[in-house]
């Protein structure tokens, strides 16, 4: 048994750990899975953890529950990502995340992002939420039925139908917007809507 978790290991290229380790009807049942992906330098890029696994033959998959994804830039974390299950299918090249997935911004723990399900392609490091698409924080509430989160540029967009309301505690403000599309910026805290002539120009900061 020793020598096939060795194997598995190896298949999958990936750290993992697992204190519990059974068949099931030909099944890998796993406790405490974790998988880690490292850049060329060996710095770590994300990193995917579950304390229940399971490993089905047949498919080739992976079901994980209460779901943990963390992304770090340079050793440092980024944002994490929760669900309460998910399955690593394509061959750990895709993950689908299902049950109040949540998205944590750690530069800013007041904006939070949820969704019902959520699409990940680890090659391309896009990141598609679907469902009832909602950004929180202490001033503002934006749903959408879909979002796409880019690694690369570290900007969310929420598709058309955007609803968005500002409320804050400090201020007598309180008005609603409704646009085709919108962005948020995880760098710098950026909000920006857009119609379907041009983006609208003004901007907001949080």
């Amino acid at each position: 048994m020793t020598k096939r978790i060795i194997i598995f290991s190896i298949y999958l290229l990936l750290t993992s750990c697992s204190t519990s380790v059974k068949k099931i009807n030909s099944n890998l049942s796993i406790d405490n899975f974790s998988m880690t992906h490292f850049e060329n330098n060996g710095n770590k890029i994300y990193a995917i953890s579950s304390p229940k696994s399971f490993f089905i033959k047949e498919t080739q998959t992976y079901k994980l529950e209460e779901t943990e994804i963390i992304f770090y830039k340079e050793n440092k974390i980024k944002y994490i990502i929760n669900s309460n299950k998910s399955s690593l299918l394509n061959n750990n090249k895709d993950i689908k995340l299902e049950g109040d997935v949540k998205l944590y911004d750690l530069n800013n723990k007041l904006n939070t992002i949820y969704a019902n399900k959520a699409f990940w392609n680890i090659d391309e490091f896009e990141f598609i939420l679907v469902g009832d698409v909602i950004l929180n924080n202490n001033s503002v509430n934006l749903k959408s039925s879909k979002a796409v989160l880019k690694k690369e540029d570290n900007i969310i967009k929420f598709f058309k139908p955007v609803k968005y309301r500002y409320l804050s505690k400090t201020s007598n403000l309180n008005y609603k917007v409704k646009a085709d599309n919108a962005y948020y910026n995880l760098n710098n805290k950026a909000l920006f809507f857009e119609t379907k002539d041009e983006r609208i120009k003004s901007k907001i900061k949080f």
